[in-house]
């Protein structure tokens, strides 16, 4: 499915960007560092900055930002995080927003940030 996204796109799916989503199709984001580290001996960092750059811009990727970290996740059903301030654990929380009604606007995209504490550190 992404794949077929990249080559629609007119980009090749090289061995650095099958690592890369091979490294996102874990259910909770990742931030670039974490993707780096997960594929490091493979791809450097700069590299992983400018797939993800390219998977944002194709809508194969979703870019949240939680204190100042940016974290990435691969476009699926609609969904955003909420993350525990304490021991940071991470779940999907399912998005009902739906924006086709706006007038003068297409391909909206949006960002929630949600965060908590969760039942084992409460």
């Amino acid at each position: 499915m992404y794949e077929d996204i990249i080559k629609q796109a007119g980009y090749k799916l090289t061995k650095p960007r099958r690592l890369l989503l091979k490294a996102l199709y874990k259910k909770h984001p990742l931030s670039a560092r974490e993707i780096h580290n997960a594929i490091s001996k493979k791809v450097d960092l700069a590299s992983v900055y400018r797939t993800l750059s390219l998977f944002c811009s194709l809508n194969i990727v979703q870019k949240e930002v939680y204190k100042n970290k940016k974290l990435y996740y691969l476009n699926g059903e609609a969904h955003h995080h909420i993350i525990c301030r304490k021991c940071g654990h991470i779940e999907c929380v399912p998005c009902n927003h739906v924006f086709s009604h706006i007038k003068h606007f297409s391909n909206i995209q949006h960002t929630v940030s949600l965060s908590g504490i969760c039942t084992t550190c409460s």
